[in-house]
């Protein structure tokens, strides 16, 4: 599972010029590596998984020699500028959760407003390295670019809704009618259920 989470974690991150997680669940545990040591710091873990995402969109872009060594200068300077940045998101997301067990709403809505003023600027940042990159890339490139964050968004999206919990108008299998009326009898029944409810 945290596995997962740092994958949408990071995925949000991608995709971040029009889509940042609203309520990005994270790992409460201590992730921890041999450079990282502070209890709910799991940046690098972020970074790593965001490269791994990034390389794969750079390969399927076709990028010439000299567009690659370009874009390699652009993304250290990215990673440099996101490191710090994300380390204050999960130390202020682990404050949350941390906040959150005892309940007090003032404390809540600090951390949650600090942490909305560290989103917003990882989607600052991404945004300017978007730029320069963009500045490198054909017109083409571009184009393929722009879909494949725009499918990345669409996924995420998908991926964080809650499941659907309504009553679909469906109808089951085997039941004998035909879905013209199976809807009309769900329409009904709504409708006495809500008469009912009023009375």
């Amino acid at each position: 599972m945290k596995k997962a989470l740092l994958l949408i974690s990071a995925g949000m991150l991608l995709s971040c010029p029009l889509v940042f997680a609203k309520d990005l669940d994270t790992p409460e545990t201590n992730i921890t590596s041999a450079i990282t040591t502070v209890e709910g710091d799991y940046s690098l873990q972020l970074i790593d998984k965001i490269k791994a995402e990034r390389n794969t969109i750079y390969n399927a872009l076709n990028l010439t020699t000299e567009q690659i060594k370009q874009k390699d200068t652009i993304e250290t300077k990215r990673y440099t500028d996101l490191e710090p940045v994300l380390r204050k998101y999960c130390l202020s997301h682990k404050k949350l959760n941390d906040i959150k067990k005892s309940k007090n709403e003032k404390e809540i809505k600090a951390v949650e407003k600090e942490l909305d003023s560290v989103k917003k600027d990882i989607k600052d940042i991404s945004n300017k390295y978007d730029k320069n990159l963009k500045k490198i890339l054909t017109g083409e490139q571009k184009a393929k670019y722009d879909m494949i964050r725009k499918l990345k968004r669409a996924e995420i999206q998908k991926n964080n809704k809650p499941a659907n919990t309504k009553n679909t108008t469906l109808k089951p299998f085997g039941v004998p009618v035909s879905q013209a009326e199976y809807t009309k009898q769900q329409k009904s029944h709504k409708k006495s259920k809500k008469k009912s409810k009023e009375n």
